[in-house]
């Protein structure tokens, strides 16, 4: 008998029945990561434009910003809208070191991501937006590596085999210390420099390319185009949350 991978083993089934079988929020017992009356109170993006997945008052074919410019992705993904408790948490791991929301998000986007993908072909290579080092520096991480490293974790547990890899190496870089997107309107986001981002490394023809929010979409739109340049021929859009507009 190997004891040592047995005890592996229970040490791992005694972890997770003692750290991971309650609720991250309100730490109820559960077997997910989210009890049911927490996940209820999620803000599901439900009304959308079919393209850019941008919040509506009723579902809708196409916003009028993807009519006028169709976007350079094939497909976004974004289950949530920015606001209420997915808000909350996104803050919370950017702001103020809760990096523990980091597993129930990255969790409930698998879900969302193997039910979106049940009739389509997996990416080869996930990759993520990141933030300039100087950033990185004075938050102590990056917020969108720390999440798709939690997210590949938790999709090869789902995928085996399917699962896109993650570079050792984030090969999209940025190359500019621009302002917090945050802290811009929507107007001063689209007009922010579209050089901020520099490719070194290889990447694949299929790429998922995930970022924690998607706002006005010109820092997701600057990183496809990159990637497709590049010689990447698709590029899929992963996000937790979408901003709706002012007047949503």
């Amino acid at each position: 008998m190997d004891w040592k991978k047995l005890s592996t083993t229970k040490i791992t089934q005694v972890y997770k029945s003692v750290f991971l079988s309650q609720c991250y929020i309100c730490n109820a017992k559960t077997q997910n990561t989210l009890c049911k009356s927490c996940h209820e109170g999620f803000p599901t993006n439900l009304n959308h434009c079919q393209r850019c997945k941008r919040p509506t008052h009723k579902a809708s074919v196409l916003c009028g910003q993807c009519q006028t410019n169709r976007p350079a992705y094939t497909i976004c993904i974004a289950p949530y809208r920015f606001e209420g408790i997915i808000k909350t948490l996104i803050h919370s791991i950017k702001f103020n070191q809760g990096t523990h929301y980091i597993r129930p998000l990255t969790y409930l986007l698998s879900e969302h991501l193997i039910e979106s993908y049940s009739s389509e072909s997996w990416p080869e290579q996930i990759l993520y937006v990141p933030s300039h080092p100087s950033r990185i520096k004075e938050r102590g991480f990056c917020q969108t590596k720390a999440m798709t490293i939690q997210l590949t974790k938790n999709l090869t547990e789902l995928l085996g085999e399917k699962c896109p890899t993650l570079p050792k190496n984030n090969p999209l870089k940025k190359v500019k210390n621009t302002q917090a997107q945050h802290s811009l309107s929507r107007k001063e986001r689209l007009k922010s420099p579209q050089s901020s981002y520099q490719l070194d490394g290889p990447i694949a023809k299929h790429i998922a390319l995930f970022d924690d929010v998607m706002t006005t979409g010109s820092t997701i739109e600057n990183c496809t185009k990159l990637l497709l340049k590049a010689g990447a021929e698709r590029v899929d859009i992963w996000v937790i949350a979408r901003t709706p507009d002012k007047e949503y």
